[in-house]
Parts: structure tokens; sequence; C-alpha cells
């Protein structure tokens, strides 16, 4: 290669380079709670896990004017796996979501605020602040205290990665009560995980409360 074609050769690169950064990719996820997972003998801790909401999107609220669409679920393609597993008597299917995106690098990737399942507002009162940031005091008082809430956020490198940081919140039952006269407490359990994914395979994030089944395929 001369020197008169060397610069060219770079412009190259770098177009096609930005080019695989922005190529748009379709996101299905399962959400499901494990029903029989035994671990009602495990140390509860009283400490509220709080994830880290900061700029995370809803997909119902303005994620469009990010690149974000929500899909409807005649774009599902993992909707047996959802049916099995509720089928399965084990697991309980808390959410099935997909969405379109643009793949972000890292620097640019933008969080997806999940929340779903139960709503433990009305039997846990104190609790109306648990989901969200201490610090955000916009948050109202009612502010719903989901069994599953955080964010996913997916970035593309030479790889897919999906990096969790959730909240699986679970009723356990006391026999004797505990040091407030509670018969049942809700404890929070995080599932703050990075993945490295390849497209168009199907993953699964494991948990001994939740389960989370991942595919990230290229839109046509």
């Amino acid at each position: 290669m001369n020197y008169l074609t060397k610069p060219c050769f770079i412009l190259i690169l770098l177009f096609f380079s930005q080019a695989a950064i922005s190529k748009d990719y379709i996101v299905e996820m399962i959400f499901f709670a494990n029903i029989n997972s035994g671990a009602d003998s495990v140390h509860l801790s009283n400490q509220r896990v709080v994830p880290t909401l900061g700029d995370s999107i809803s997909l119902n609220q303005g994620a469009q004017s990010n690149g974000f669409i929500p899909l409807t679920s005649d774009i599902f393609t993992l909707s047996g796996k959802a049916d099995s597993l509720n089928k399965s008597g084990k697991y309980r299917v808390l959410k099935h979501m997909a969405w379109l995106q643009p793949g972000l690098a890292r620097e640019d990737a933008i969080a997806i605020r999940i929340h779903a399942g139960k709503n433990y507002k009305d039997e846990f009162k104190e609790r109306s602040f648990a989901d969200a940031d201490f610090d955000d005091r916009r948050i109202p008082t009612n502010h719903p205290v989901n069994e599953l809430d955080g964010t996913v956020k997916v970035v593309l490198g030479r790889f897919l990665h999906v990096y969790t940081d959730l909240v699986y919140r679970k009723v356990f039952n006391l026999s004797s009560g505990d040091a407030l006269g509670r018969s049942r407490v809700l404890a929070d359990f995080p599932i703050k995980t990075h993945r490295k994914m390849r497209s168009s395979t199907l993953h699964y994030i494991d948990h001994p409360y939740l389960g989370i089944l991942v595919e990230i395929r290229p839109a046509n």
C-alpha cells in the first residue's frame, strides 16, 4: 500500500466500523421467578437493595426518541419457552418483552427500566421508596414496590454485552416473627450481572430466585 492510498483506506475502515456500531438489534427477554426455590431457610437481610436507575428510560415513555421501539407479541420468538415455563409448575413468568434498539457502544448505551411481577406497596407500605434512588424526591409516596425492578443495558462491542442492575423481592413467612413482631418480611436480592453474548443465540442468566432468558438478534 503506497502513501497516497493509506488515508483513503483508513477512512474506509472508519466508515465501516461506524456502520457496524449503528446496526439495529431486536432484544427479547423473559424474566421468570423460581417458585420452588426451597431457600426459605436462608439468612434474611433487612438491607434494602436499590438499583441505580440513573438515566434509564422506559419503553412506554419517550423511548422512541432514543431509537428504542417496544415490540408487540407477534414479533416474539420465545413464546413457546414462556408457555413451557408457566406450565411447568416450577416457574412463573413475570415479564416477556422485546424491543428494537440501535447497537450502541458502551459510552452511548442506554439502560431500559424493568419493573414486573407483584406490587407489594399495600402490604409493605414502609417500602414505598424502596425501588427508587433515595435521593430522588420526585418519587411519590405511593410508588409501586415491584417484585422485580431495575435496569437492563445492551452494549455493542466486539461482542454483545448485557448488563443487569436488578433487584428481586421475595416475601418470607416467619415461624416465630422478627424483632418487630412481623410474621412476613420482604427481602431484597440483587441481580447485578454482566454477560458477553453472541447474536441470535439463546442465553440464560441464573439466580436462585430469578431466571432470565435473553436472545438478541440483528433486525432486518
